[in-house]
């Protein structure tokens, strides 16, 4: 997102009066609304059921029967999410895909009832030219306002999240589904030969053949095309042709984890970006293993030693990151039902320790070390969490000398 759009849109909202009841709502002069339906892009989505839940970014709703889309759209990076909602009003598993919006660009879509689902099928182009065309007229009245209470909300949770890591990241088929969507383990290369297969058989054997059958049909998998694509985190921790102590420091210090999935990546920034990316398909996208690569990444980065030393910039940004992911979770949601223990505090506690024992400048006020330190008072404050408990004894890792063979 271009930060020259976002300082003269922050410009514009200087004079605007938003309204913080459902979705948010405009009220100025007709001139700044004109600048604002020019600069600001537009989502138009047709025959949408009264009823549905439709959100844009952090904000959802409930549509009602003139709904058609949001205007006044920032440019930039947004999660378009929505869910069907049954007649006795339960609403179906969460269901959303990313656009990273032009400055001015109108992006139509069409609800497909059949599917119950976004239609795949593209909105001509001659179609577009009409609504944009009836965009300052008719159209106007049933577009809602994009919320722009929760705008820098969700710029300080998506910084990171380029072009390219949502292409790299997002799933082949674009959407992102809370309900991860499967089927069966044969499904492409061997249905129709099985059920021909059942068809053709009899004898005394049949029920059991055709149970052989009916279960092969039922062992699933996830659709390829529907998958997230993770950076896979590395299962080796340390090179190879390494001495057992080596082997021992590698098994204290991610640092070697760290910089593989840095390498995989064109810049190190986009690593935090898949670390954001995963977060808000978490948050918003309710798609739980999302929660997992996250906690994944975030124990890697905690983790790691001699990367701090390397990588100053990068993990002042990744506390910043984290400042504003924390921000969107309860205290207690990181708490193992059963052990009871934090994973976030004492993955923490290892970052704010590995910080200060590294060999970057001391507490000057653009420094690191004094960065983690603001960040540590100020989640004791937001979370009650506390840092400073010593290592168990038991917990800490011994370094063992084997005898050489000399």
């Amino acid at each position: 997102m271009s930060e020259v759009f976002i300082l003269e849109l922050l410009d514009i909202l200087s004079s605007i009066n938003i309204a913080s009841e459902g979705a948010s709502s405009v009220q100025t002069d007709p001139a700044v609304v004109d600048r604002l339906l020019t600069q600001g892009a537009t989502l138009v989505f047709l025959d949408v059921p009264p009823g549905t839940e439709f959100g844009l970014d952090m904000s959802t709703n409930v549509v009602g029967d003139k709904f058609r889309g949001v205007k006044m759209i920032p440019a930039g990076l947004h999660f378009i999410h929505y869910s069907a909602v049954s007649k006795a009003g339960t609403p179906a598993p969460r269901t959303g895909f990313f656009h990273y919006f032009e400055k001015g660009e109108m992006l139509v879509r069409k609800w497909d009832k059949a599917a119950e689902d976004v239609s795949p099928e593209p909105v001509s182009q001659e179609e577009v030219a009409c609504l944009r065309s009836n965009l300052r007229g008719d159209l106007d009245q049933f577009l809602a306002v994009y919320a722009y209470t929760e705008w820098r909300r969700w710029i300080s949770l998506t910084k990171h999240v380029t072009r390219e890591v949502l292409e790299r990241l997002q799933p082949e088929s674009c959407c992102i589904y809370s309900a991860t969507p499967f089927e069966p383990l044969n499904f492409c290369s061997r249905r129709g030969a099985d059920l021909a297969s059942i068809d053709s058989q009899g004898g005394g054997g049949e029920d059991i053949r055709l149970s052989d059958k009916v279960k092969e049909l039922l062992e699933l998998k996830e659709v390829p095309e529907c998958r997230i694509r993770y950076t896979e985190i590395p299962k080796r921790r340390h090179p190879s042709n390494v001495t057992p102590a080596e082997i021992t420091k590698h098994g204290m210090d991610s640092s070697y984890i760290l910089e593989s999935l840095l390498a995989c990546w064109p810049h190190k920034e986009d690593l935090l970006g898949e670390l954001q990316f995963v977060f808000v398909c978490f948050l918003v996208g309710h798609v739980y293993p999302c929660f997992e690569q996250w906690q994944k990444l975030v124990r890697v980065f905690c983790t790691s030693c001699e990367a701090i030393d390397q990588h100053p910039d990068l993990f002042s940004d990744l506390i910043s990151v984290l400042h504003f992911q924390l921000r969107e979770v309860p205290c207690d949601f990181f708490v193992d039902v059963v052990s009871r223990k934090n994973f976030l505090t004492e993955a923490l506690a290892s970052l704010f320790r590995n910080i200060a024992e590294s060999s970057l400048p001391d507490n000057t006020p653009t420094t690191l070390k004094m960065k983690a330190s603001r960040f540590k008072i100020s989640l004791t404050k937001l979370m009650g969490w506390s840092f400073d408990e010593e290592v168990p004894e038991d917990d800490r890792p011994v370094v063992v000398e084997l005898p050489s063979n000399d």
